[in-house]
């Protein structure tokens, strides 16, 4: 699985504006990351994935989007699957 997680994350980091990616598991452990990412937020990520899917019917099709800074283009896009919450952060 880690051969197969860091290609994902490879490939994903090579979208244009992608700034950083992180990969935790459901626990908030993080298993994989690259690029610039915010100390600490592994757990806060995990934790606003599982509450937002409490909102959805279909949580597994669930995928938040965050403005951090409108002045500096800044976001992160955090999906959530069974075993796994990745987050992306984009800047402009």
């Amino acid at each position: 699985m880690e051969k197969a997680l860091e290609k994902q994350m490879d490939e994903a980091f090579r979208l244009p504006g992608v700034s950083g990616i992180i990969c935790v598991d459901n626990n908030g452990l993080c298993l994989g990351a690259k690029g610039v990412i915010p100390g600490q937020c592994n757990g806060s990520i995990c934790a606003l994935a599982v509450q937002a899917s409490k909102l959805s019917p279909s949580p597994m099709h669930l995928v938040l989007s965050f403005a951090l800074s409108q002045s500096m283009g800044k976001s992160v896009l955090i999906k959530k699957t069974d075993q796994l919450t990745t987050a992306i952060f984009k800047s402009s």
